[in-house]
């Protein structure tokens, strides 16, 4: 690249060079990205994959062995990239078929529950099951609920608890005045007695220490679509863990996995641990 300029009347040349990309090997990104989250489909998802290579470029990174640098310095470089290429597609009262069996379980027990949403997304799943309990009158302290994801911007934005017409789209207008308020860019923010009740955190599911975590019920739900049978088996090894006995699974719809010698079906996409 040249750029002239003049200088006492002299006509002077100046040289800046262009960095050369290097992207070639850019697979090795969707290799790191799978080893520590799990996702499978990366190469496969077109826009994903250039929208990470334009990323690295805006942040004038020129080849895949600088990428890989600092993504592995666990940095705020590894995080955009996970909010980059995770999907985050939730809506309130999804799948309400399960979370209605999660209530009447949360009703019918004698002790407080402690129940874990991994991944919680943007916190709709959370405040969905609050607001079902409320509506049934049950004590919203009879639950310690919380919600990992491994993509920060979503936390955040649970944390917010902001929301627009979609993910409110299967609410009706009672609910929408009971536990909403309505701002003025026409979006909608939970009521701050149910943001109350609930703790969202960062976390990957691959890096829980399931040596201090013990839950009564553990959703993941629409997780392991994105996952291979190495993943899904490890992911499934790490729910059942954290499962106290007699614990409840509820998985999405679309989520399939080998089956458990500790997890007895109980009912579509519910499980027991036993």
């Amino acid at each position: 690249m040249f750029h002239w300029f003049k200088k006492d009347n002299d006509v002077v040349e100046e040289i800046i060079e262009t960095p050369k990309v290097d992207f070639a090997n850019f697979h090795k990104i969707a290799e790191f990205i799978y080893v520590q989250c799990g996702i499978t489909d990366l190469e496969k998802r077109i826009l994903s994959f250039s929208w990470l290579k334009k990323y690295a470029l805006d942040n004038n990174i020129h080849s895949t062995d600088e990428f890989l640098y600092l993504l592995n310095q666990k940095g705020k470089i590894y995080q955009d990239a996970i909010n980059i290429v995770t999907v985050n597609e939730t809506y309130f009262f999804r799948e309400k078929k399960e979370l209605e069996y999660l209530v009447e379980f949360i009703e019918n027990s004698s002790k407080k529950l402690k129940i874990l949403s991994l991944p919680c997304s943007s916190g709709e799943e959370i405040y969905s099951i609050l607001i079902m309990m409320f509506q049934k009158n049950i004590p919203l302290d009879k639950v310690t609920i919380i919600g990992y994801d491994i993509d920060l911007q979503m936390i955040e934005k649970a944390k917010r608890a902001i929301y627009n017409e979609y993910s409110l789209h299967n609410l009706s207008q009672d609910i929408r005045e009971s536990y909403f308020t309505q701002t003025d860019n026409k979006t909608f923010q939970i009521k701050s007695f149910l943001q109350q009740q609930v703790e969202f955190k960062q976390q990957n599911i691959f890096e829980i220490d399931i040596k201090y975590e013990y839950y009564d019920v553990i959703l993941s739900r629409n997780m392991m679509i994105y996952f291979d049978d190495i993943k899904r088996k490890e992911a499934i090894e790490i729910i059942t863990k954290s499962l106290k006995r007699g614990g409840i699974f509820i998985k999405g719809h679309a989520d399939l996995f080998n089956r458990s010698i500790m997890l007895q079906n109980l009912s579509f996409g519910i499980y027991k641990k036993i």
